[in-house]
């Protein structure tokens, strides 16, 4: 299935989300562990890059498989609303 721009939309936005919270859990876990503020900066962008990136190749099937879902529980919907039309 090729993926249209609302699912890289979406699959952008899970990414995003997926390496802002383990930026900030990296972050305040080093800082509560009484870490260097410079360390636990490097530590969190680095967790935060990696998160990115794997966000990203993670999120694309799991986006296309929901918005497939949904496209087909419409569809199924649609099918059933013209049937009882019909009737």
């Amino acid at each position: 299935m090729k993926s249209g721009s609302g699912s890289l939309e979406l699959t952008r936005l899970a990414t995003a989300y997926v390496a802002s919270i383990a930026f900030g859990v990296t972050f305040l876990t080093a800082s509560l562990s009484g870490v260097d503020g410079v360390t636990a900066l490097v530590r969190s962008i680095t967790t935060g890059g990696i998160a990115m990136v794997l966000g990203w190749f993670l999120a694309t099937p799991v986006v296309d498989a929901v918005l497939t879902a949904m496209a087909r529980d419409e569809a199924a919907r649609r099918a059933e609303a013209a049937k009882e039309d019909d009737a």
